[in-house]
């Protein structure tokens, strides 16, 4: 089929919350390379929100797949998954661009029915089987090393494969609703402040996660430096929400909890503040999609791969010789979250934050006297 005959577009990207908000650029390169195509977007269900109202996009279908594969014995669960099965089918599409690459993924991907399958070839695919269920298989590159470009590769394989990673842009669309309850959660709980810099602390593996002490010292040292600076912590769940409550004590003033977000209540805070410290967890990503720049942390997973990428993003790679060995369980745990420092991280934000002195407001100063 030419390229200009690939009029209904499915997207294949279900999960995790922070490969779907970096996914979010492929939207983008479809709008400007097939212009009037229909795009649909399949997703797990619990972050359809982070999708809903992109205004380059015509449907978002969401799969409630771990509800399913727990209560398939159940014949309203399969009446469900049939039904939803039913409407990818209706979607009538021409290409179906799988760009998760397991198992899982590739199942969607052949039952939408799409004449042409892209997906992975055996050099990116995570999960072999995979590759049974695409036809059009599109071999990463040498300079495919980030997520974001791995993505790209493969959606761009009919429009002719190449691509400039910089040329397109994330959205994440925002209500005026949703941008008024941030920009006044922003006046009640960081009045007069002069920046507000986010930290989300929470991340799924022990092994990306810092301990409370440690954001609790890059904020001191921040404020050290920024005396009027605002630092909101943000969180998903009780035990995360527990921990914030540590950081804020911790950091003793100035720092406040944010209160229960949706994906896009979060979104809209994150691009309000416009800073972001956090380790390898899906709000980093949302953060630098709407903009905000971020600080980030690395331990078992590798930054050059997946930390949002351009000039207002920095991480920090812990610097062990085990780094980014993607385990979940690890005996030198201790030694490699030691192994990054406060004073690191809150220099490198420092380095993000430019107030010119002429605004009669605060100028950057190196937190804690580190150059």
């Amino acid at each position: 089929m030419e390229p200009g005959r690939i009029r209904r577009i499915l997207i294949v990207k279900l999960s995790a919350l922070g490969d779907v908000a970096h996914a979010l650029p492929v939207v983008d390169y479809l709008g400007k390379r097939a212009p009037g195509s229909a795009v649909d977007w399949v997703v797990d269900r619990r972050f359809a929100g982070l999708l809903e109202g992109h205004p380059g996009l015509r449907r978002v279908i969401p799969l409630d797949l771990k509800t399913w594969k727990s209560g398939w014995t159940s014949r309203e669960v399969r009446r469900e998954a049939g039904d939803a099965v039913r409407l990818l089918r209706a979607g009538g599409y021409d290409a179906a661009f799988d760009i998760q690459g397991n198992t899982k993924s590739g199942v969607v991907t052949w039952l939408s029915g799409a004449p042409l399958r892209f997906g992975f070839a055996r050099n990116g695919v995570r999960e072999s089987p995979n590759l049974l269920f695409t036809n059009r298989k599109v071999p990463l590159r040498g300079e495919d090393r980030h997520i974001g470009r791995k993505y790209l590769r493969v959606v761009s394989a009919p429009f002719g494969g190449t691509f400039d990673p910089g040329e397109f842009r994330a959205t994440v669309a925002t209500s005026p609703e949703d941008d008024e309850r941030a920009a006044a959660t922003l006046r009640e709980l960081a009045p007069g402040a002069s920046h507000v810099v986010s930290v989300h602390p929470g991340t799924t593996w022990e092994t990306k996660r810092m301990d409370a002490s440690f954001w609790a010292g890059a904020i001191r040292l921040l404020r050290e430096a920024y005396p009027s600076l605002g630092v909101l912590l943000s969180w998903g769940d009780e035990a995360e929400r527990r921990e914030a409550e540590r950081i804020r004590d911790l950091a003793a003033g100035g720092v406040a909890l944010l209160p229960p977000l949706s994906l896009k209540g979060i979104a809209a805070v994150y691009r309000r503040c416009g800073y972001l410290m956090a380790p390898d967890t899906g709000p980093l990503h949302i953060a630098a999609a709407v903009g905000a720049r971020t600080v980030s942390v690395f331990r078992a997973t590798d930054g050059s791969r997946n930390a949002p990428h351009g000039p207002t993003h920095r991480f920090l790679q812990a610097p062990m010789p085990c780094t980014a060995c993607l385990r979940k369980r690890c005996d030198r745990d201790a030694e490699c979250r030691e192994s990054v420092r406060p004073e690191d991280v809150a220099t490198t934000m420092a380095s993000l934050i430019d107030v010119p002195e002429r605004n009669g407001r605060e100028s950057p100063r190196s937190p804690g006297g580190v150059s």
